[in-house]
């Protein structure tokens, strides 16, 4: 009986688990923020600012989930290193289920010289702590609770013991004027999450790899960005790694982002979502609205989801441009 109570509560934990460590790669805006992921990510613009993001996600049995994250980053420029925060709320609205986290992150900038025997190359290497609070679970009612008066035996209920934990995270970025290569791995300590030593639950080690291409035309800009997502569950026997495709046209303050999503997973194989967002640049305010829907009903929770997005610039271009970002101190 604890054996089958056990599995039951690790392929609950698993996906619970996975939903909250993998909403960056999900993010309707994540081309945009990809220092959510990686903060070296952050150099490809060198641009301080102070962002908030807030998604609503509802899949077609009317269950619902959302998160919010809130992000600075600030470049010292004279002596090449940023310095990043971001505080992430997920909550999932039909079990009660909450949860937080907060990061804080360093990265350095080193351009490349030909001692490198490369040119014109910089790289971004970051390091990020991070400490996730324990799961929370409000406005549960749980039916063995109620009739016993003792403390429930369901699986769920024990996500509400779980323990808040430390972790890192690790990566960086290359780039030049046209091209740029992101990589990092998260969670290095592999934290446990389990409440007692019987049963130990450790967070597997991820990875995000990205990979970007940037053009210029006459009268808009084209960005094109590949991203694999490696998300092993706590159950070994699960995964949910998935690709990401972003086709980005820039128009002077406007931007059209097209993307398409494709799992490669215990649950689905091919393309899952497709979504497009907009945003419009006003001097040192961003503002962006965006939209992302399922595709085939085998999509894993057919979920469509809204997300928006206000940010605030410390810095911005005194010219227009028609590039993700600019190869040289422009500010």
């Amino acid at each position: 009986m604890n054996r089958n109570r056990n599995k039951i509560l690790l392929l609950i934990f698993s996906f619970v688990s996975l939903n909250i460590y993998s909403q960056n790669a999900s993010k309707i805006f994540y081309s945009y923020l990809l220092e959510l992921n990686n903060p070296s990510l952050a150099g490809l613009s060198e641009i301080s600012h102070l962002t908030l993001l807030s998604n609503q996600t509802y899949d077609l049995n009317k269950r619902s989930y959302g998160y919010e994250n809130f992000i600075g980053n600030y470049y010292f420029e004279e002596n090449n290193f940023f310095l990043g925060s971001k505080i992430s709320s997920n909550h999932f609205s039909d079990i009660g289920l909450n949860s937080m986290s907060i990061d804080v992150s360093y990265t350095h900038k080193l351009k490349l010289s030909k001692n490198f025997f490369v040119e014109n190359v910089t790289i971004y290497p970051h390091i990020t702590a991070s400490y996730s609070f324990p799961i929370s679970l409000s406005n549960v009612l749980l039916e063995d609770e109620l009739l016993s008066g003792l403390s429930s035996i369901d699986p769920l209920y024990q996500l509400n013991n779980s323990v808040g934990y430390i972790d890192f995270n690790a990566g960086f970025l290359l780039k030049n004027d046209q091209y740029m290569l992101g990589f990092t791995i998260n969670n290095l300590r592999q934290a446990n999450t389990a409440t007692d030593e019987e049963n130990i639950a450790r967070i597997s080690r991820s990875a995000d790899v990205v990979f970007g291409y940037q053009r210029e035309f006459e009268r808009f800009g084209i960005f094109v960005l590949g991203s694999y997502f490696h998300r092993p569950s706590i159950n070994k026997e699960i995964t949910f790694s998935s690709f990401r495709l972003d086709q980005e046209f820039m128009f002077n303050n406007f931007r059209l982002n097209i993307f398409e999503e494709f799992n490669k997973n215990t649950f689905q194989t091919g393309l899952r979502n497709i979504g497009l967002s907009f945003r419009y640049t006003i001097n040192e305010f961003d503002f962006g609205i965006g939209y992302r829907s399922p595709i085939g009903k085998n999509s894993f929770n057919n979920e469509n989801s809204f997300e928006a997005i206000f940010r605030y610039n410390f810095d911005f271009l005194g010219f227009i441009s028609n590039l993700r970002w600019e190869d040289g101190g422009y500010f």
